[in-house]
């Protein structure tokens, strides 16, 4: 696992108010959940399920 994108995600999801220790647990459950691929698209889901910011609704995702 990448050290630079892992923190890359995490300073983009505390931008919205999230605590860094949920930041990162969200990131590193999404790394190991998506094996590395679509991992936005994990990291909108688990941000929805958990604060309900609707992140997962905004953006469209292609396969």
């Amino acid at each position: 696992m990448n050290e630079i994108l892992v923190r890359k995600h995490v300073k983009k999801i505390m931008k919205y108010g999230i605590p860094r220790e949920m930041a990162k647990e969200i990131v590193l459950t999404a790394y190991e959940s998506g094996k590395e691929e679509n991992i936005e698209l994990y990291i909108n889901y688990a941000i929805d399920l958990t604060y309900g910011l609707g992140f997962s609704k905004k953006e469209k995702y292609t396969s």
